[in-house]
């Protein structure tokens, strides 16, 4: 069915490679046979938000001020709809959304709700030290029903690291080591391997089979909210 898009801007930068293989997922996942078949996207990349973890873990400067200027200049710019592809931003999803007036996409229920759609209901999750500590997705799957399960101490550490060297610009390194904790055995307690940190997203060209990425996952719902059919002959 034709599609009529509405404009999706994405708070960028959280960090700059996850939100670049975000927009890059959107378009692949948009089902589009031309050019012409896809959304308007804005992407504003800003270097000026102040460490989401450092915040909430360190009582760092906070990164509302600048998350609100970067979401008001996407709608300014005629964003209709606002993602924000980073798990840890959820902490600050609803000061974001009470500083413009078009809808800004909830990651956490987008992901809680298509994995249970998937039947998932252990997912063995790969996410940051960060993400464990603060408990905001495991909330929201425990919330929505699922039980996650996660590596020992040692894969945990690995995991970290990879997300350390994608920050520090060194994908190729991160996807070596990350390709094998993919297969580890841990994720056999769970019935799903889920990557669950956009900055872990580039790193496999595949995911296992039954395997999910929060991004994707974040993408197909913002396809979602950003596409209103066209009824035939208008």
């Amino acid at each position: 069915m034709p599609t009529r898009w509405k404009a999706v801007g994405i708070v960028g930068g959280l960090g700059p490679l996850a939100c670049a293989h975000f927009y890059t997922r959107l378009v692949e996942l948009t089902g589009a046979d031309g050019d012409s078949g896809h959304p308007e996207v804005l992407l504003l990349s800003s270097p000026d938000v102040p460490s989401r973890l450092a915040h909430l873990l360190e009582s760092g400067p906070s990164p509302v001020p600048a998350l609100r200027t970067v979401a008001r200049r996407l709608e300014e710019a005629g964003s209709e709809v606002i993602a924000v592809p980073s798990l840890t931003s959820q902490a600050f999803r609803d000061e974001i959304a009470a500083a413009v007036t078009v809808p800004v996409i909830d990651m956490l229920t987008a992901v809680t709700e298509r994995l249970r759609t998937a039947g998932v209901r252990r997912p063995a999750l790969a996410v940051t030290d960060g993400t464990r500590r603060t408990g905001l997705l495991h909330k929201a799957l425990t919330a929505g029903g699922l039980t996650p399960v996660y590596p020992d101490q040692n894969d945990q550490a690995r995991i970290q690291q990879c997300v350390t060297l994608v920050k520090a610009g060194q994908s190729r390194l991160a996807r070596a080591q990350f390709c094998s904790l993919a297969s580890a055995p841990w994720t056999v307690t769970g019935d799903s391997f889920v990557i669950g940190c956009t900055d872990l997203s580039p790193l496999l060209s595949d995911l296992p089979p039954g395997g999910h990425d929060v991004g994707d996952l974040y993408a197909r719902a913002v396809l979602e909210a950003a596409s209103t059919p066209l009824k035939h002959g208008l």
